[in-house]
């Protein structure tokens, strides 16, 4: 075998291995900036609350809409946590033996609100505002998943940019909104919603 060959022998068992070995070190790379670096997303999160509070049974079970407790979320950019004599409007009569019930009557008649972990955070320079999307008739489980399933409450989508921008596309919003943005058309698609920086990032 010549030298010439030998050196193209050579060249190409490089580049076999180059082909095989690059993916696999792409692949270890990868993975080491996937658990080292933390992700935009909290999916999943599901901390451990002070009281145990089920969704399934009041959302679920009893069917009480969600406004009847987040009732700011019409008219608020939050969807606030219920304070304390929202609960009692029927635990005042309803389970008073439960010593989780009786937790939430102690915080009502000493005036101190219970400390709920929150679930849902998005960023110090994002905004999200409840009564836009409530108006545009967006449900809660467009976002919030199947709460009225969840014993406890996790959050269940990323609830990234990436993700707002796709419902904002009109590419994953749901099918209502897209009929309401573009009345009478037969297959709607398209944007629903503003996509520049200000409309979240003020």
């Amino acid at each position: 075998m010549n030298d010439q060959n030998k050196q193209d022998q050579a060249k190409q068992t490089i580049k076999i291995a180059a082909m095989v070995l690059l993916p696999l070190v792409l692949v270890v790379v990868g993975f080491v900036v996937y658990t080292i670096f933390p992700t935009a997303s909290n999916q999943g999160y599901m901390p451990e609350q002070p009281i145990p509070f089920s969704h399934k049974l009041h959302a679920g079970q009893n069917k009480i809409a969600c406004m009847y407790c987040h009732s700011d979320v019409e008219k608020s950019k939050h969807a606030n946590v219920p304070a304390v004599n929202v609960c009692m409007n029927c635990h005042s009569v309803v389970k008073t033996d439960s010593p989780h019930i009786q937790k939430i009557k102690k915080a009502f008649d000493t005036g101190q609100p219970i400390e709920w972990v929150q679930i849902h955070e998005l960023p110090d320079h994002a905004r999200f505002p409840h009564k836009r999307h409530v108006a545009a008739g967006v449900s809660c489980q467009t976002c919030h998943g199947p709460i009225e399933e969840m014993d406890r409450v996790y959050q269940y989508s990323p609830l990234t940019m990436g993700w707002c921008l796709e419902c904002h596309r009109g590419n994953s919003a749901p099918k209502e909104v897209l009929a309401r943005t573009y009345p009478g058309v037969k297959d709607p698609h398209g944007p629903v919603a503003p996509q520049n920086c200000t409309v979240c990032h003020y």
